[in-house]
């Protein structure tokens, strides 16, 4: 009987500490979803109201920058994965990454018995999943700015003939399509369900990232809480629009050169580097590959490119 406990004793630690540590993840993603934050600070601010633009970004602009787990939960709506997938929030994309870290561990331990190659796998698989998600936010992004200066005119449209914000965003919702149009119905529902809609606006903003409509958003906003003249407000934000479509190729131009600088000088890198094996009669393929030295080197040259590849998707917008 003892040798039993004894034996299961270990599984059972094991067991308990990865529950342990599932309990509190869970309450840090309750703690840092986006949601929850919006809603608590107008619970504990229920008498403050936003007297200008400037004070509005100071208090809101940035409701948590530091956490990962909020970063995390915001990239599930800036991504549109909620969208599709309500079930997917933070917490459950982290638990997708760990998954994938072990797997890709796994298989590198089974099938190529190696421990480097298995921590490449480890990082690889999971940036893959971290990098697919850039990329459908870096989609939302285009697709939003691309459609920006047509929702402003439709809201223009709208706002003739009403004073009211979320009557003009709810006449405005047919004409709309992509991203903007599930950002339109998310706000019409939350300002229907709470009864607020400064919390519906602050959820608006946070669920983009392109920073044009984040100011039409906050300009929208203030106009409310000042009675202003909607239609004036978004005819200046056309001309920013315009400006920043402008500008958009240039950005583009320049991401374009960097991604295939970076590809032309690991190329020359790789034939630079077997010329010179090649003359001294080295096998640099085995010198790499055949020591823990080169295979450590070859880990951290594999965990730089990740890094990068990670990077250049994060400013591809």
């Amino acid at each position: 009987m003892s040798k039993d406990l004894m034996m299961w004793l270990p599984w059972a630690s094991i067991f308990l500490f990865i529950f342990l540590l599932i309990v509190l993840l869970h309450r840090r993603f309750v703690e840092n979803n986006v949601w929850g934050k919006i809603v608590k600070k107008y619970k504990d601010n229920v008498d403050l109201k936003v007297l200008s633009e400037s004070e509005f970004v100071t208090r809101f602009g940035a409701i948590e920058t530091n956490s990962i787990l909020y970063k995390l939960d915001r990239l599930m709506l800036t991504s549109g994965i909620k969208s599709i997938l309500p079930f997917v929030n933070g917490e459950v994309f982290l638990a997708m990454m760990m998954v994938c870290s072990m797997a890709g561990f796994f298989e590198g331990i089974v099938f190529f018995h190696n421990g480097f190659v298995a921590l490449f796998l480890a990082a690889l698989q999971t940036v893959v999943l971290y990098v697919i998600a850039i990329g459908l936010a870096g989609k939302t992004y285009n697709q939003i700015e691309d459609n920006t200066a047509i929702f402003i005119s439709i809201l223009s449209n709208h706002a003739k003939g009403s004073s009211d914000i979320v009557s003009i965003m709810q006449n405005t919702i047919p004409s709309l399509s992509g991203p903007l149009r599930g950002i339109a119905e998310k706000f019409v529902l939350d300002a229907e369900n709470t009864g607020n809609v400064d919390v519906a606006f602050d959820y608006m903003k946070e669920s983009v990232d392109n920073r044009q409509l984040q100011t039409i958003i906050v300009n929208l906003k203030n106009c409310m809480h000042y009675q202003a003249n909607y239609e004036e407000v978004l005819a200046q934000m056309m001309s920013q629009v315009a400006a920043g479509l402008s500008a958009r190729e240039d950005r583009k131009n320049i991401l374009f050169s960097m991604k295939l600088t970076l590809i032309v000088i690991s190329i020359m890198a790789v034939i630079i580097v077997w010329i010179i094996g090649a003359g001294l009669a080295i096998d640099v393929k085995g010198s790499l590959t055949g020591n823990v030295f080169g295979q450590l080197l070859l880990l951290i040259t594999g965990f730089l490119y990740l890094m990068f590849g990670i990077k250049m998707f994060k400013t591809d917008k």
